[in-house]
């Protein structure tokens, strides 16, 4: 977890993420980049925790967090599986 951040307890990081995450789904138009700045930085990883839960280098998920990124599907879907989230089109 992000060390700017206090420490949340069980419960209160379950109702983080549903609020995240309920928060997606109300708004489906946002680009991938958005979605993926909203998750890491509302769930409080950094890049370094949000690549070791995903696979995806610190490197490339900066570049999609910036729009400067262009990622193939299978990255995209590894970047949101962690959370159940699918990529889909609107």
């Amino acid at each position: 977890m992000d060390k700017r951040y206090s420490q949340l307890d069980a419960h209160q990081q379950l109702e983080q993420r549903r609020q995240v995450l309920r928060s997606i789904h109300e708004h489906p138009g946002q680009s991938l980049s958005e979605v993926i700045k909203i998750l890491r930085k509302e769930l409080r990883l950094t890049l370094q925790e949000y690549s070791a839960l995903t696979g995806i280098s610190p490197r490339v998920i900066h570049g999609i967090e910036h729009g400067t990124g262009n990622p193939t599907l299978s990255t995209a879907e590894k970047l949101l599986k962690p959370f159940g989230l699918r990529l889909g089109v609107v």
